[in-house]
């Protein structure tokens, strides 16, 4: 019999073992050698340790960096050398409500179903611990984890939902007002709306509400900042740019099955596939997230 994915351990998981060893720094170290570290290991997030010891305390990521570097910035971006030189620590502020500045845990002989729940309401990452072997190293447990384990073994939530059923008749359409922007606003224009929204992602649309692409945090520049300065184009030239070549923006109609919803997640490695009423016309109509499917399959444990 297949084990629900809510009954699962952290280690049951298809991606679990291929996790690499978890990179952390002192509360201390500059905003740029943050950065290089994490340019140097291809990583968009850095645990940090508490000032006292090695016990992880917060946790940054790229989109906080950004938007402590332009914080301060009204037309142009500037690279300030002041706050590159500063610790990583400052970054976090005092806004102890964003999700990047609390760890949650989770033991890795523990059920996921706690997780899920997390995730569920928009949690991104936990931090998977061994409480019995002191000399174990913690790894980072994502959204991205769970949904491609699911879409790579769909029996594990049969018990849940019917992989078969639709966008439309699951209900992600329901009460989900859009936040979209038009193709002239400034990339960072809209990093700061989805920041003050505390959004992973905004369609950008024209006049008649069509969708032409997204920007999402995936699509922040790379670690090392060179391409900082094309923030100032508008959102739909700076993707277009940063991509160097044809974005496709993942899209589905109502009819469209959670199953082939999964499989798009997965393959095109994506947090949101975007809902048109067609796909000939393109009319934005919705969004399922990675949280919504997780949401949907917590359902029953609430």
């Amino acid at each position: 019999m297949v084990t629900s994915i809510t009954h699962l351990k952290p280690n049951n998981l298809s991606l679990a073992h291929s996790k690499l060893r978890l990179i952390a720094v002192s509360p201390t170290v500059s905003v740029q050698t943050a950065l290089d570290l994490m340019y140097k290991n291809k990583i968009t997030s850095l645990p940090i340790f508490s000032h006292n010891n090695t016990t992880i305390v917060s946790i940054v990521n790229l989109f906080d960096i950004l938007i402590y570097l332009v914080a301060d910035s009204r037309s142009v971006v500037q690279k300030d050398q002041r706050k590159l030189n500063e610790p990583i620590e400052n970054v976090l502020g005092l806004d102890s409500d964003r999700e990047s500045y609390r760890v949650y845990q989770c033991d890795c002989q523990d059920e996921l179903l706690e997780t899920l729940k997390l995730f569920a309401s928009g949690i991104h990452r936990v931090l998977v611990v061994d409480y019995s072997d002191k000399n174990d190293n913690p790894w980072l447990l994502s959204q991205t984890d769970v949904i491609r384990h699911i879409s790579g073994h769909l029996d594990c939530i049969a018990d849940l939902v019917s992989v078969d059923s639709t966008v439309e008749s699951l209900g992600f359409l329901k009460n989900k007002p859009m936040v979209t922007v038009p193709l002239t606003q400034s990339a960072l224009d809209v990093y700061r709306l989805m920041a003050k929204k505390d959004l992973g992602g905004l369609p950008i649309v024209d006049s008649e509400g069509r969708l032409q692409g997204d920007l999402c945090l995936e699509d922040l520049p790379g670690a090392n900042l060179e391409m900082i300065e094309q923030l100032v184009l508008p959102c739909g030239d700076y993707v277009k740019k940063m991509a160097g070549h044809q974005v496709i923006t993942p899209t589905a109609t109502p009819d469209t099955s959670l199953k082939d919803i999964l499989a798009t997640m997965a393959k095109e490695d994506t947090h949101r596939v975007w809902i048109v009423d067609s796909k000939k016309t393109l009319k934005l109509i919705g969004v399922v997230t990675m949280s919504d499917i997780i949401n949907l399959l917590c359902k029953k444990h609430h």
